[in-house]
């Protein structure tokens, strides 16, 4: 019989649910009676014990009765499990891969998801503001922003922290050639779609006058240098050589090497479904910043 023909009887129809149910599931857990699944499916006590012939026989699951103490999960494939599930794609909401760090954590996604076997759908949205609205529309599942980012939600909650340095490696204050940071007339380029460049610019610049706050996105950034249009900003140095080819000068700003401002999380809704454990083995798997770490120091090419 073909995977899509036991799928398709009952006892596969069965072993789909039980499949959702086992997914959450590691080796270990104490798995629900046949007659608890009979009642909880409205099925026969038989139907039950063939679905989970069904997915002994493919290697799914292997299950293990202790008598009095219940059955057990004794070993799990999770990639299986998950394909026995519905297979479907888990959406992540990824920034822009402007820049190297970007480019690795998405490299890593992808290598950690197919290392699990989980089908991975990487969404590249500009701006935390835009991945926060992604998320809890329903239209992502996960999405990577920086810590600082992930903590102004209460919505969220952190799946996994990255670590100091992994979203962007400093923020500084750049300035037109030719202009003072202390120039109370500067005119600051804001990009209201981060949350961290707005927060960092209002903390730089405390008060700034509307007329003086100029909205501009990063790739926006190099055009409005070049006409004159702005004369500083605060931004991810990460790639400013890259994206502003005018002349400018680059300032430490005090405060702003904060570990939640260069820190890379991956975030999901607090109201969302346990994560799959499949899925959070992808997520929380150490090849994610091995993989990205590569990409930023050019030992690996990024493929995503």
């Amino acid at each position: 019989m073909s995977r899509l023909q036991m799928l398709m009887s009952k006892a596969g129809a069965v072993a789909h649910l039980l499949a959702v149910e086992l997914s959450t599931a590691s080796a270990g857990d104490r798995m629900a009676t046949v007659q608890e699944l009979s009642e909880r499916y409205q099925v026969g006590k038989g139907t039950v014990q063939a679905a989970l012939g069904l997915l002994e026989e493919a290697g799914a699951v292997e299950i293990r009765p202790r008598g009095k103490l219940g059955t057990f999960v004794a070993a799990i494939d999770h990639g299986l499990i998950w394909e026995f599930a519905g297979g479907r794609s888990i959406s992540v909401a990824m920034p822009l891969p402007y820049s190297r760090r970007y480019e690795g954590l998405a490299t890593g996604m992808h290598a950690s998801f197919q290392r699990a076997g989980v089908p991975l759908t990487l969404m590249f949205v500009r701006g935390s503001t835009d991945r926060m609205r992604a998320l809890r529309e329903e239209r992502a599942d996960y999405a990577v922003m920086s810590r600082f980012a992930a903590q102004s939600d209460p919505e969220l909650d952190i799946v996994r922290d990255f670590g100091p340095h992994s979203y962007v490696g400093a923020h500084g204050l750049v300035v037109a050639e030719g202009r003072a940071p202390d120039d109370a007339g500067l005119r600051v380029a804001v990009d209201p779609a981060s949350v961290d460049q707005a927060e960092l610019t209002a903390a730089v610049f405390p008060g700034l006058p509307q007329q003086q706050r100029i909205e501009v996105s990063y790739n926006q950034l190099n055009r409005h240098f070049a006409d004159g249009l702005v004369d500083a900003t605060v931004w991810n140095l990460d790639e400013i050589d890259t994206h502003i080819s005018s002349p400018v000068t680059v300032h430490p700003v005090e405060g702003l090497a904060d570990d939640a401002t260069t820190s890379a999380v991956i975030v999901a809704r607090r109201d969302a479904d346990a994560v799959p454990t499949a899925v959070k083995a992808a997520l929380v798997d150490d090849l994610v910043r091995t993989a990205a770490d590569d990409v930023v120091a050019g030992r690996r090419i990024p493929t995503y």
